[in-house]
């Protein structure tokens, strides 16, 4: 064997369902099983090589034999041994690899920059996966569990020559459908955000093109069903910047075939040093555009507007938003009214709950809940 095959503990990783996989994506057969449940025997067409790829993982000798296997496929293939090995443990994988261009000569980083480097692909794939869940135009922190679960599953794998690359693997649960028919079965959630990365900077990528064009904003808006948000266009300014521009690429696992993305194997996105000022740009404008739900506010009530002929009445609010005192607008029953108004005349601060959104400069809380008058110690 070569003298630079992975350690043998790489190989225990390799799992049957992956290697079956690689195989019949490089061209082998599988031409019949070995002692009937102790595996199955692999030829590639025009090839007199036959691999054995073993049924189970418990076999005592099932890392030696996926060596084995590794090493007769590299010989076939003409590649390395090891090359064969990384691709069978990462069968059952999606591989993210964030790209930045601008590196030293030896390809190295700077310390802070490759601290950047992994909060802002930290970043991306938490904005894709907020979008998978509900695409929207900001992603409040801490709001989001079911992302933030799958966020703790990625992995970071080892770097590689070309620039400086970051590797970030998310495993996916296998297939089951039939062969050569179209899986109808919801993909598994890490399937679904790793999809929502790739659209959405595709999207974002789009929007970015059309706004240098001599589009507006609509460009981003209308996309935010794609997975662009104000979160995604942030992370991708700033790895922008810190690299001169970015590429992230998606190699969708093996066992879970990439029919459902556009039949492409690996998906790629590239941006330049100029996009950056756009997409930052965007992703304000989305942060202010977006409608934050539930949000509490507490303040005073500053003025009070209603029509004689209606009985709804509306109250300005001074509340604090985003670390400054800001006038709040919001419409209230009559019932409602009544307290706000008793609060204003005793100049009385006030707590309440709704659905807070920007409208141009002002701001505005629709559905207000929860009144709750924070001096009145009336009993």
């Amino acid at each position: 064997m070569n003298d630079d095959i992975v350690p043998s503990a790489v190989a225990g990783t390799v799992t049957p369902r992956g290697v079956h996989a690689y195989l019949a994506a490089h061209g082998w057969t599988r031409t019949g099983p070995y002692r009937i449940d102790r595996g199955d025997v692999y030829r590639r067409s025009g090839d007199r090589e036959t691999v054995l790829v073993p049924a189970s993982t418990r076999f005592a000798d099932y890392p030696i034999r996926i060596l084995q296997l590794a090493e007769i496929v590299g010989r076939t293939e003409e590649r390395r041994t090891s090359a064969v090995l990384a691709d069978l443990s990462l069968a059952a994988v999606d591989l993210i690899r964030v790209r930045l261009p601008r590196t030293y000569d030896d390809h190295s980083l700077a310390l802070d920059t490759g601290v950047d480097l992994l909060s802002g692909s930290r970043k991306l794939l938490l904005a894709a996966a907020c979008s998978a869940l509900r695409p929207q135009r900001l992603f409040r922190a801490g709001r989001h569990e079911r992302a933030s679960t799958y966020l703790a599953g990625v992995r970071l794998g080892p770097t590689e020559p070309g620039s400086f690359v970051v590797n970030l693997r998310v495993t996916v649960s296998p297939s089951l459908a039939e062969p050569d028919q179209i899986d109808l079965f919801a993909p598994p959630f890490e399937r679904r955000a790793n999809r929502t990365l790739v659209a959405g900077l595709r999207a974002a990528r789009e929007a970015t093109d059309l706004v240098n064009r001599g589009d507006h904003i609509r460009a981003f808006d209308q996309r935010v069903p794609e997975g662009v948000s104000a979160n995604l266009c942030t992370a991708a300014a700033e790895l922008i910047d810190v690299g001169g521009g970015l590429e992230v690429s998606v190699s969708w696992a093996l066992t879970r075939p990439a029919s459902e993305e556009r039949g492409e194997q690996r998906a790629t996105v590239t941006f330049q040093p100029p996009d950056a000022p756009v997409l930052r740009e965007a992703a304000r404008i989305l942060s202010d555009r977006q409608e934050r739900i539930d949000e509490r506010i507490e303040g005073y009530v500053s003025a009070l507007a209603r029509d004689q002929s209606e009985p709804d009445g509306r109250a300005t609010i001074k509340a604090v938003i985003d670390g400054a005192l800001t006038s709040v607008k919001a419409d209230f029953s009559p019932s409602e009214y009544s307290t706000i108004t008793r609060a204003h005349d005793n100049r009385w601060s006030v707590s309440l709950e709704g659905d807070l959104r920007r409208e141009g400069h002002r701001w505005h809380l629709s559905n207000p809940r929860d009144l709750t008058v924070m001096d009145d110690i009336d009993p």
